[in-house]
């Protein structure tokens, strides 16, 4: 049974969001919890995924409208309860996807990195009223790989650059446009989550223990 603490945000956290386009970290559930979860995820999804050989497309994305344990996770008041203090209260689960980073040695040419860009890049909503929700469920660390988002680069769209043949990721944001000596690591403990806007994130190549979000 996963408690629910139904910690909201206070005004001052709703600013940051808005100033900084992003904020957290927050707990979600507890590292107990998740590593419950994390035994789901892989019983129910990725082992049935790669035992069936699909191509991650077919079993990454919108698993919340097929996985009971999914579904729970992403409509739990602790994170619904905050983001409705952001957006208000009328909210959808529109989608939701895993990142997923294997040990080096398991590697082969999946290629874990993220290139710095910003969701918007790919889609363009008006009015852009979309959040997203970071969740770790697994510890992730600068050794790991973790996240990394530039602080206030959300108030606007940066030129972004395609990449040719890319499986993953096939816009990049251009590198003369922003500094990322100024980026943010996003260090968090399974469980835990951080909400994010059209601001710039990358998830740099492996380095560590094998992340999942």
């Amino acid at each position: 049974m996963m408690i629910s603490t139904k910690e909201t945000l206070s005004k001052e956290q709703v600013r940051q969001y808005h100033q900084q386009g992003w904020l957290g970290p927050f707990t979600l559930i507890s590292e107990v919890q998740m590593a419950e979860v994390r035994r789901r995820i892989n019983q129910e999804i990725l082992e049935p995924g790669r035992i069936a050989e699909l191509h991650e497309k077919d079993y990454f994305h919108n698993r919340h409208l097929d996985n009971r344990c999914i579904y729970e996770l992403l409509s739990h008041p602790n994170l619904v309860e905050k983001a409705a203090r952001i957006l208000g209260g009328h909210l959808v689960l529109w989608r939701t996807n895993f990142q997923l980073k294997p040990p080096l040695a398991e590697q082969d040419d999946w290629d874990t990195e993220i290139p710095w860009h910003q969701d918007c890049a790919y889609y363009q909503p008006s009015p852009n009223v979309i959040l997203s929700a970071w969740i770790a469920v697994d510890e992730a660390t600068r050794a790991s790989g973790c996240m990394r988002v530039l602080p206030r680069s959300h108030k606007r769209l940066y030129p972004h650059i395609r990449r040719p043949r890319a499986e993953r990721f096939g816009l990049f944001a251009d590198p003369s446009t922003f500094d990322p000596n100024k980026a943010v690591d996003i260090e968090l403990k399974p469980g835990q989550f951080v909400f994010l806007t059209r601001a710039f994130f990358t998830l740099p190549s492996l380095i560590g223990p094998h992340p999942v979000g």
